[in-house]
């Protein structure tokens, strides 16, 4: 039964079509009389009736229309300007025109009845755009540009079905049917707004086929025309769903530049800030909009309450009162959690933005300074340094390996120091730094030459040499 339906929707839309032309002053009775007939005997006729021969031809995608040079220039702008001193054209991109749509342009400039549908509207009215067909020639005459423009206000602006029928339409004629007469934008506004649909979001698989180029057009076009810029970022995202891995990240800038977050709502802008799917410098955006939003708020709602009358003691607490406390407290508390939220989010922005730097930053500077902080390093794990009161060096506890008192090594077990120093210390500046200034520290705290009591008190002595051929500092 949904195909016999179908037949049924397209039987009304040229019934209605045909009352509506039937209307149009601009139209003979011999012509309303009679169905249209083809170009070929239309202009036949005319030369019949005018005794005059075709005297141009027009070639549009590989069909060649063999036409009268009045005619056509008194309808068009475009031809006349380019039959001026040529007797052949050839209509080709970035003129959107098939040879289809042509064909009824050549029959309107001959006088023919043109029956308007929801299928070629937009071709004919783009047509109307591109070849300037603007041009009355008289009182009660209607350019061809009038009649489509008057049928996609009179049927297509309030019916969801015909709208769906000039989107996919609409679609193949991109970008030229958005940038002259905005079909896309204006038919998803109508399928947005239409009662007696699913609205548009059915039709966001035909919107996945645009190319990045074309779908950016009809983004800046629904900028310029949408009041509110919810349905704007749900198609966007869903384009940017659809596009994954498909399209550059300046592409995905330029198409999210359409989007004004101020004219999105709480919830809508509150979910930008969160999509992974959006570039970052438009969660920075969405970031700054909340925050302020949420700033006029707050700030709204205190001079709310200050403003407020304040009432003798004496006068009981309405339950309506209590309620309107409350319901202000909780969205101020609401208020607050997504300020904390959102500015928790800028600085992990901040710190993830700082790690990169710094990470840059090292690998830049690793071969330079990492060597030289390895001489000085190089046996930094193997000794350890402890200071007692008299500036002397302390022996360490005997039973940890990598703490023994200041000890001189064979040179095999220096060099093993020196590279275990460099792989733990060469990724840390900052430990780098610290080890330095104490291993020179205790240096000097080890050749300064002591004082008298100091002597007396605290003579060094150096134990008996070990097996493994290292020196012992004692008290």
């Amino acid at each position: 039964m949904k195909p016999w339906g179908n037949l049924g929707v397209v039987e009304t839309i040229y019934e209605e079509e045909y009352e509506y032309s039937s209307n149009s002053p601009s139209l003979s009775p011999s012509v309303l009389s009679s169905p249209p007939t083809p170009l070929h005997s239309r202009v036949e006729a005319w030369s019949s009736a005018m005794g005059r021969k075709t005297d141009v031809l027009i070639h549009v995608h590989g069909t060649a229309f063999h036409l009268h040079k009045d005619p056509l220039s008194s309808r068009s702008t475009y031809l006349r300007r380019q039959l001026t001193e040529q007797s052949e054209l050839t209509l080709s991109p970035p003129l959107n025109i098939t040879a289809e749509t042509f064909s009824l342009v050549a029959e309107f400039c001959y006088g023919t009845h043109l029956l308007v549908t929801p299928f070629n509207v937009a071709s004919l009215l783009l047509a109307s755009e591109l070849l300037g067909m603007t041009e009355t020639k008289g009182d009660g005459d209607q350019n061809l540009k009038q009649i489509t423009e008057g049928y996609f206000r009179r049927f297509v602006a309030v019916n969801g079905e015909y709208a769906a029928i000039v989107f996919r339409s609409c679609l193949a004629l991109l970008p030229e049917a958005e940038t002259t007469a905005f079909l896309v934008s204006r038919c998803v506004e109508v399928m947005n707004s239409s009662e007696d649909g699913d609205g548009v979001d059915v039709y966001f698989d035909d919107v996945v086929s645009l190319h990045a180029e074309d779908f950016k057009i009809v983004a800046e076009s629904m900028h310029q025309r949408f009041e509110y810029h919810d349905l704007l970022y749900r198609i966007v995202d869903f384009y940017l769903e659809e596009h994954n891995g498909k399209i550059t990240e300046e592409q995905k800038t330029q198409i999210c530049n359409s989007i004004d977050c101020n004219k999105l709502s709480p919830q809508l802008l509150l979910h930008a800030v969160q999509n992974p799917r959006m570039p970052l410098r438009f969660v920075v955006r969405a970031m700054l909009v909340e925050q302020l939003n949420t700033r006029r708020s707050i700030f709204s709602a205190a001079n709310h309450y200050s403003s407020r009358p304040h009432r003798p003691a004496r006068d009981n607490i309405t339950l309506g009162a209590i309620l309107q406390r409350d319901a202000t407290m909780r969205e101020t508390a609401q208020l607050k959690a997504a300020m904390d939220a959102t500015s928790s989010r800028i600085q992990t922005l901040e710190k993830q933005l700082h790690c990169m730097k710094k990470i840059l930053q090292d690998s830049d500077h690793n071969g330079g300074v990492g060597a030289g902080s390895r001489d000085v390093l190089g046996s930094g794990r193997s000794a350890s340094f402890h200071y007692g009161s008299g500036n002397t060096i302390e022996r360490a506890d005997r039973g940890a390996s990598s703490s023994a008192s200041f000890r001189f090594s064979r040179p095999e077990d220096k060099a093993f120091g020196s590279s275990s120093s460099e792989n733990s210390c060469v990724d840390s500046p900052r430990i780098k730094k610290n080890i330095g200034q104490r291993l020179i520290e205790g240096l000097k705290s080890a050749l300064r030459v002591p004082n008298s009591s100091t002597k007396n008190g605290s003579a060094k002595k150096i134990s008996s040499k070990g097996e493994n051929g290292t020196l012992y500092f004692n008290q």
